[in-house]
């Protein structure tokens, strides 16, 4: 665990996916409302204090995005202003307050896949499932208290239809662009999201 001050306002706080399981924690936790992980948050920035002097005397928001297969990082960043908020999450981003209309627009026949699950745990376990493909383009997005997955580059046309019944089985296909969510959603995984998911089912089956 490493801790970055990046001014009196804002911290980064780096933790390990094998400090999270040495904890009891998995990373769903912090998508979703856990007594485990605010308490552990608030462990954080009783270090923060201790180590850069970083005191969270004023209303905040926090956010969590995964760094790297290994390890993610929370964002913590005091507000200037009173917020009237009540953390329900170990993560909160502004997504909420963005309307949920979306743009109709032209596709065609190979645009890639984008895939809504209602909760974190959804993605990771339709994930696992999913057989191996090398040259799959993947990102994971949060928009409006879901998680949209965009899939391309899937394979021959048996590996597309396997996919395609995993899928459906957790999720639900949708017609939402890379470009919309990139815009109005919270990215969390912006590139080989398949692979980084695959590898953190495995290490939570592990511990």
């Amino acid at each position: 665990m490493r801790i970055l001050k990046v001014n009196d306002n804002t911290i980064r706080v780096f933790i390990s996916f094998t400090e999270l399981a040495d904890r009891n924690i998995s990373l769903s936790d912090f998508f979703q409302r856990s007594a485990r992980t605010e308490q552990f948050f608030w462990e954080l920035i009783s270090k923060a204090k201790d180590e850069v002097d970083f005191n969270l005397d004023q209303p905040f928001w926090i956010q969590a995005t995964l760094a790297s297969e290994d390890e993610f990082v929370i964002t913590v960043i005091k507000q200037e202003e009173q917020l009237d908020s009540d953390i329900n999450h170990i993560i909160q981003t502004s997504i909420g307050e963005k309307k949920k209309t979306q743009p109709s627009p032209k596709f065609t026949a190979e645009r890639d896949w984008v895939y809504v699950f209602a909760e974190f745990e959804d993605v990771v376990s339709a994930v696992s499932f999913l057989p191996g493909m090398i040259q799959i383009k993947s990102s994971l997005y949060a928009y409006s208290g879901e998680y949209y997955l965009t899939i391309g580059n899937i394979g021959n046309p048996r590996k597309k239809k396997l996919a395609e019944a995993i899928l459906d089985e957790y999720g639900e296909s949708v017609m939402t662009t890379d470009t919309f969510l990139k815009e109005h959603g919270e990215l969390i995984i912006e590139e080989e999201a398949v692979k980084v998911l695959k590898r953190l089912d495995k290490q939570q089956k592990r511990s």
